[in-house]
């Protein structure tokens, strides 16, 4: 299991590929949505991003999203949070950014919040609730970090898909509704569009 968020209201999400490599179904759900089908549309082994699509849009009942993608890079000892499902129930956790890059990989940012392995493919976000990145995994080395892929690359990721048709499909949200809000309505405001993913592999 692991985690993924709406991209916009038309039933594309992002998580994490290491999650979905190799697998055989794939599952999102959550408190207002049963299991639905999706299928991976598109990936990046560079951002550790894979995209999915499920087809029964109208299962959601989504309405536009609260929070949309930062298109440029956030600073050192910024303040974020997580969302994600490191176990059934929705889990929040928060900290500050505390590397512009993994072990000199400037496309991760170090992060200060403990990750468990279901927080892969989760948001990340700063204090006014834009996606500033998507958790890819734990750090090892030391206790209490993480990392994740920045939002500023994702970005450019979407808009030089070269299927053009699938390159408008992805257009994320471009409104955030969430600046100025106690971070206790923003999470309200956000879990809604944030999933668990379920992956199923064939045993060898």
């Amino acid at each position: 299991m692991g985690t993924g968020f709406a991209i916009n209201n038309k039933g594309y999400f992002i998580t994490s590929l290491h999650l979905v490599r190799n697998c055989d179904s794939i599952f999102i759900g959550n408190a207002s949505a049963e299991r639905l089908g999706a299928r991976i549309v598109h990936t990046d082994s560079k951002l550790d991003i894979a995209i999915l699509k499920i087809d029964s849009t109208s299962a959601l009942n989504f309405k536009d999203l609260p929070y949309s993608f930062k298109t440029s890079a956030s600073d050192l000892g910024e303040k974020i949070f997580t969302l994600g499902y490191p176990s059934q129930d929705i889990v929040y956790g928060e900290g500050t950014i505390s590397s512009a890059s993994r072990a000199g990989d400037t496309n991760m940012y170090q992060i200060s919040i403990p990750v468990n392995p279901g927080n892969s493919g989760g948001p990340l976000l700063d204090e006014y609730g834009n996606i500033i990145g998507v958790v890819s995994g734990k750090n090892e080395n030391a206790e209490g970090t993480g990392f994740a892929s920045k939002a500023v690359y994702i970005n450019e990721l979407l808009k030089n898909i070269e299927d053009k048709e699938l390159q408008k499909e992805l257009t994320p949200n471009k409104r955030n509704a969430l600046k100025g809000m106690k971070r206790s309505e923003q999470i309200k405001r956000i879990t809604p569009f944030v999933f668990n993913v379920y992956v199923y592999k064939a045993s060898n």
